[in-house]
């Protein structure tokens, strides 16, 4: 009965070809050729084949990998050695570089062995085939696919050569262990690139994608030594090999030593990188302006393409480039975790290099694991007093022309019901300004905020970064940091590092370049200056902050040598800020509980930022 099923669908497949072809002959007579209709029917013009994307810190040294669901490190063909080509070649199709995509003896013999077994177990696919499968289709085996995968194979041939199509083959191939591609298989399996494997490794890796999990290299070495020796007299016989080759290669003992993915060590800084990137490719592509015109109903699904867009380019083998100093990154993240992790706290550190205008270090929290909740930049919380010398003191000096010599009453005072008391509850008749930064009197910053008007403050403020500021937020509690939502400490270290900019502002970044699989630039950051004050208001300005740091509130700061900056804590101390700078660096640090809480004043952020800054100079010794 079986016997004769087989030689039913034989007498299928010789009536069924016989109408292919009579048809096949017409289309190809017509005015219509085949190849235009499948070109209408099918697109291969774009190979969706995900890759993994890196992370290269200041030096140039990759210090993160982005995965994909298929762990791929694509490369081109030339890459490949000769020998790695010629494996698949010999075993998988020798007629490679002859046919258009499909071996129709391949076929005819496969469906001849199908037939009399009654189900599908041959599959005679050429390598283009294997291609179009692993790019654009499932491994099922059923009928319907198979055909489709024919189509395809045929049309992927009219639209690539041979060699861009076997490079595309040689990176999609599986090797078990969520490995895609040779490339990616020699370094996990063998820790080095597929340049450096001899004949021997070479033949053993190639063994393993007929069936990654019968041939797994370290659960089943044996089989899979007995497939390489199968290849490698492949590889003889399409003469790719000579005989003494294979003999020597045959007799070298191949060690497997599985390289599992490393954890990041740098999670903290690379997850802030891929926050950045999205808004990188937001103000490149134009998502940014289409986002700010659109109407709030609208916004959503372009936020959601947006997403879309920043996976679609980190599934293809780009490299952030960033500013991420390595050793910094080190002795901020073991410092801050051993700080708060004794004083049962959470914390946030932002370093930026002022001079070169990028973020160099971050902290997230303290147990911080890659993809948690980061601190940094998706902490919001009350600034406090940190914010005053930016949206009190600033605009005051500049708008009217004062100096930080002139006086003001530290007397109680009120404004649009709005009335504040002073740490400690002490009043003066009269301070100079700098004395009132520095000591941060409340009623003296009201008293200031108020001549100047909401409205003059609030313009320089929003000449920052500072995503969840509200119009809500445009009344007298935020001269002390009383808004809705907060400030993060990534947009408070930022906004500080106008002080050592002439009172010029533009945001540090984490990313320098991003460039493509062939290393050319896909994106930088547009250089976007902005001028908030005069060098003459900022002069004051640096003047009290560092007067604040000889003799204010954070006088504990001032054996470090030249360093100026601003404590800040909001109602209750339930926040607690410092954000300082010296020649060089500007770091901002903040201390508080995920659920609001007030702190000991022991766990003050100045007590961290006075413990870390030493750590800045550590290497080259000096400011």
């Amino acid at each position: 009965m079986r016997q004769l099923l087989g030689l039913l669908w034989i007498l299928l497949f010789i009536t069924g070809g016989a109408i292919v072809s009579w048809l096949f002959v017409k289309e190809m007579s017509s005015t219509r050729t085949l190849s235009s209709f499948l070109e209408e029917q099918i697109d291969v013009s774009g190979v969706p084949i995900a890759q993994n994307s890196y992370v290269t810190d200041r030096e140039g040294s990759q210090i993160a990998e982005f995965q994909p669901e298929e762990n791929r490190k694509y490369v081109s063909l030339s890459h490949f050695p000769e020998r790695a080509r010629a494996a698949f070649i010999a075993t998988e199709d020798q007629k490679y570089y002859e046919h258009q995509g499909i071996d129709p003896l391949g076929v005819i013999r496969a469906l001849i062995s199908n037939a009399s077994t009654g189900s599908i177990e041959e599959g005679a696919s050429t390598i283009t085939q294997q291609a179009t499968r692993n790019i654009y289709f499932s491994h099922q085996q059923t009928y319907e696919r198979k055909v489709a995968e024919v189509l395809f194979a045929y049309q992927l041939e009219q639209t690539y050569t041979k060699n861009e199509i076997l490079e595309m083959y040689m990176n999609t191939i599986y090797f078990g262990e969520g490995i895609y591609g040779f490339e990616t298989a020699s370094l996990s399996y063998f820790g080095k690139p597929s340049s450096g494997l001899s004949l021997a490794q070479t033949a053993f890796l190639a063994a393993i994608p007929a069936n990654p999990s019968y041939y797994h290299p370290v659960e089943h070495p044996d089989r899979t030594r007995e497939r390489q020796q199968w290849i490698l007299e492949k590889m003889e016989e399409t003469n790719a090999i000579t005989a003494e080759e294979k003999s020597q290669a045959g007799q070298e003992t191949v060690s497997i030593d599985l390289q599992k993915s490393k954890a990041n060590p740098y999670p903290d800084y690379t997850d802030y990188v891929k926050h950045e990137f999205r808004q990188l490719v937001a103000q490149n592509e134009g998502w940014a302006e289409q986002i700010n015109q659109a109407a709030e109903s609208e916004k959503k699904a372009l936020y959601e393409k947006l997403n879309t867009r920043t996976e679609q380019l980190l599934q293809s083998g780009i490299t952030i480039h960033t500013a991420m100093d390595s050793d910094l990154q080190t002795q901020l993240t073991e410092k801050s975790r051993s700080y708060w992790q004794q004083r049962s706290i959470e914390g946030a550190a932002v370093i930026a290099d002022h001079r070169a205008g990028a973020i160099t270090a971050i902290s997230g929290g303290a147990d911080y694991r890659e993809y948690e909740f980061n601190r940094a930049f998706q902490a919001y919380r009350q600034p406090g007093s940190v914010w005053k010398p930016l949206l009190v003191y600033g605009p005051y000096l500049e708008e009217k022309e004062r100096s930080i010599n002139d006086l003001v009453s530290t007397k109680k005072y009120c404004a649009a019901s709005y009335c504040p008391e002073n740490e400690g509850g002490t009043a003066k008749e009269r301070v100079t300004i700098e004395h009132a930064l520095a000591f941060s009197y409340n009623t003296s910053a009201l008293r200031l905020m108020h001549q100047t008007g909401l409205d003059s403050s609030f313009q320089y403020l929003e000449k920052f970064e500072w995503s969840k500021l509200t119009p809500e937020d445009r009344q007298y509690a935020a001269a002390l940091g009383g808004i809705e939502y907060g400030v993060s400490p990534v947009e408070l270290t930022s906004a500080y590092t106008v002080f050592s900019s002439g009172g010029t502002y533009e945001p540090p970044r984490a990313i320098t370049s991003v460039s493509d699989a062939d290393g050319e630039i896909l994106f930088e950051w547009e250089r976007q200056e902005t001028v908030v004050w005069s060098r003459e208001t900022n002069d004051q300005l640096r003047e009290a902050l560092r007067t604040t740091v000889l003799s204010g509130t954070a006088s504990t700061l001032k054996e470090l040598g030249d360093v100026s900056g601003k404590t800040g804590t909001s109602n209750n101390t339930k926040d607690s800020w410092f954000a300082g700078y010296d020649s060089r660096y500007t770091m901002g640090v903040w201390h508080g509980y995920d659920e609001p809480r007030s702190l000991n004043p022991e766990d003050s952020a100045i007590s961290f930022w006075k413990t870390m800054y030493p750590s800045l100079y550590e290497k080259s010794g000096q400011p």
